[in-house]
């Protein structure tokens, strides 16, 4: 195991940050796997699955089990970790610009596009080696080309200059109340049914787009946009598997969980080649991958307080009451239902709403009327 300091950009006078780097295996023997934790700051279970997780790694890399290169960056936001207000961590949004630190990565589709097209060849994995050295090339120029840069900025481009050559990118973050689900492109799907499987996901949510580029679409998109400009003339593989995992509610973070899920991970680090070793049977599936596009937002019909009826994780049928908005002052109720059948896999942690406030997520089989664009966000 290496590990390495990476200092980050100053924010100001008499301050500094920098991250943790952990490097097991060695790095060129096969294929790569990156993890990170915590890149919403506040969101604090994959922190402790890492933590467990590298307890298998350091053995396996002792053993000389590991066969391809495991990059672990076990926190990735030491700016929303200074974030605090009144005690409570603010982690998702950077308090200075407002922007969340899982959105607008680099794009780099239009530009490896261009890169690489008097160089691909007949032979896939000719074409994966070529797209990779035009993808490490292209992040450091884009990063230059940016200069100069933020703290917040020169923070994504660190993490993404390390997972962009990565076969498997690791996102691991967790939801207000939840059960285990993730987010995958649709080009990665049927391809990562293991994953779900392994990792026990109640709810794997498909889409291409979700909206202003997060980072695991970061490292599938270049590859869907190669593939959909020269899939006629080359062979190009869906050679990244990126995808954020939501370990549950921010507020599991348990030995117990996070044993459990990190052993999930390295056996699919064993049944992908990572490891040695074998992982023994696949889970029995808990779910097929439903469309981003079919999740029903649901919305406060008033202010007031939340009273949910339906616990995260349950199947709900279109209609059906998932709760009321009371409003203690005049002891109106407003139920909230919602717009399609499903899993309900995510809902708000607070009980204080306003009029229009976010309170929980269905996951549907068909897409919903008006759900495109900012499909993370959108009604």
């Amino acid at each position: 195991m290496q590990e390495d300091r990476i200092e980050l950009l100053r924010p100001q006078m008499g301050t500094s940050r920098a991250l943790t780097v952990r490097r097991y295996g060695k790095p060129g023997a096969g294929p790569k796997a990156y993890f990170q934790a915590a890149l919403h700051a506040d969101e604090l279970p994959g922190v402790i699955t890492l933590h467990h997780l590298e307890k298998q790694l350091k053995e396996a890399d002792e053993k000389g089990d590991i066969t391809g290169e495991i990059v672990v960056v076990p926190f990735a936001n030491p700016i929303g970790f200074t974030q605090y207000v009144d005690m409570k961590p603010i982690g998702r949004f950077e308090m200075r610009s407002g922007q969340n630190f899982n959105r607008h990565y680099p794009d780099l589709g239009p530009a490896v596009v261009d890169a690489v097209a008097s160089k691909l060849t007949q032979n896939a994995d000719e074409n994966v080696k070529i797209i990779r050295a035009e993808l490490r090339r292209l992040i450091i120029e884009h990063r230059k080309d940016n200069a100069p840069l933020s703290d917040l900025s020169d923070l994504r481009f660190t993490l993404a200059e390390l997972a962009i050559d990565a076969d498997y990118v690791m996102d691991l973050h967790c939801d207000w109340e939840a059960p285990m689900h993730l987010y995958i492109s649709d080009h990665n799907w049927p391809d990562a049914q293991d994953l779900s499987a392994q990792i026990g996901s109640e709810c794997s949510l498909i889409a291409e787009i979700s909206g202003d580029n997060p980072f695991d679409e970061a490292f599938s998109r270049p590859w869907v946009e190669l593939r959909r400009v020269y899939g006629d003339k080359f062979p190009i593989p869906m050679a990244t598997l990126a995808t954020t995992i939501e370990l549950r509610g921010d507020r599991d973070v348990y030995d117990e969980y996070a044993i459990t899920d990190a052993d999930n991970l390295f056996k699919f680090l064993q049944r992908r080649g990572l490891v040695k070793g074998d992982p023994g049977p696949l889970p029995e599936a808990k779910c097929d991958a439903t469309p981003l596009s079919g999740v029903d937002r649901v919305m406060a019909p008033q202010g007031g307080m939340v009273v949910f009826g339906v616990a995260a994780g349950e199947i709900v049928k279109a209609g059906q009451e998932l709760g009321y908005v009371l409003d203690c002052e005049t002891g109106q109720k407003m139920p909230f239902s919602s717009r399609t059948d499903g899993v309900l896999y995510s809902r708000i942690g607070i009980r204080l709403i306003v009029p229009g406030g976010y309170l929980c997520s269905v996951a549907g089989p068909e897409a919903l009327p008006g759900r495109e664009g900012q499909l993370l966000l959108s009604k």
